[in-house]
């Protein structure tokens, strides 16, 4: 069942759970994301990334196939551009046929990035598409500190204002996680994310899931967050199953090689839908 972002973040934030976003890159991702949805029952949103769209294959398929996808799936899914920076990607993505995009203008002054929010979110909402913007910045694992992560953490009052000057359906905040793997040990603000999620009246994001640790999502879900996102730990786990499977038969056929690979993305996304509480939550 294909729904918008709005949709699937309206039922999270009236349930109290939080709605998994994992990135695909190819059929055997795509295959794991909504095979782990419907044996969760689990409502569910592919992320596809802005660099994918500038990928002359992918940009032709794998929207088209994510979206058939969608469509038959027996659990409610959306498909969303992940960090969108480019005006050109940003109006592809929405062409395409996604059912949300995600403007990243954050690295951009305040009045910059509400001006190029809400231009997105002026031709997005007149095709029904929703819209995720992301204020603060969520920076990169590798470069990961305590004390830089506090460089560009969200500002409740200016979080606030954001949402309401750009009618975004859902706004990422950056409350200390980070992009890829960590350098260091994350850290996140829940009082931050506390106040952000009393004063905002669209559901939260947050990206960089991967390596924050479960016991941190979990309690960020507590706290607000209606949408996680999640690339690395998924890549990392394909990816040592491989390794392992090859070390024990070298000679291997490569299509078993690659369904091994899905099925470990598929239980570890199964082990996020159930701690964060999207199990069971799908609706006809």
């Amino acid at each position: 069942m294909y729904v918008t972002l709005k949709e699937l973040l309206t039922h999270a934030e009236e349930g109290g759970y939080t709605v998994l976003a994992p990135n695909v890159f190819n059929l055997e991702s795509l295959i794991a994301v909504v095979e782990a949805a419907e044996a969760e029952r689990a409502p569910v949103i592919i992320a596809i990334g802005e660099s994918r769209l500038k990928d002359e294959q992918l940009q032709k398929y794998l929207p088209m196939v994510a979206k058939q996808m969608a469509m038959e799936a027996t659990v409610p899914v959306g498909i969303n551009l992940d960090h969108g920076k480019s005006y050109h990607e940003l109006v592809l993505a929405i062409q395409k046929g996604f059912s949300s995009v995600m403007i990243d203008a954050s690295m951009c002054p305040y009045d910059e990035n509400v001006a190029r929010t809400k231009e997105i979110v002026k031709i997005a909402h007149e095709l029904g598409i929703s819209v995720e913007a992301e204020i603060g910045h969520v920076g990169d694992g590798g470069d990961y500190t305590e004390a830089g992560a506090k460089d560009g953490l969200t500002e409740p009052e200016m979080a606030k204002r954001f949402a309401a000057e750009t009618q975004v359906d859902a706004l990422a905040v950056a409350v200390g996680t980070a992009h890829g793997v960590y350098k260091g040990t994350p850290k996140l603000d829940f009082e931050r994310l506390d106040e952000i999620h009393k004063m905002v009246d669209v559901p939260l994001v947050l990206h960089g899931g991967s390596g924050t640790g479960m016991e941190n999502l979990i309690r960020a879900s507590e706290l607000g967050i209606r949408k996680l996102n999640i690339n690395t730990e998924l890549l990392i786990e394909a990816r040592t199953q491989v390794k392992k499977e090859l070390e024990e038969n070298p000679e291997i056929d490569y299509s078993i090689l690659l369904k091994h690979g899905k099925d470990a993305v598929v239980r570890r996304l199964r082990t996020y839908m159930q701690a964060l509480h999207s199990s069971g939550k799908a609706w006809h």
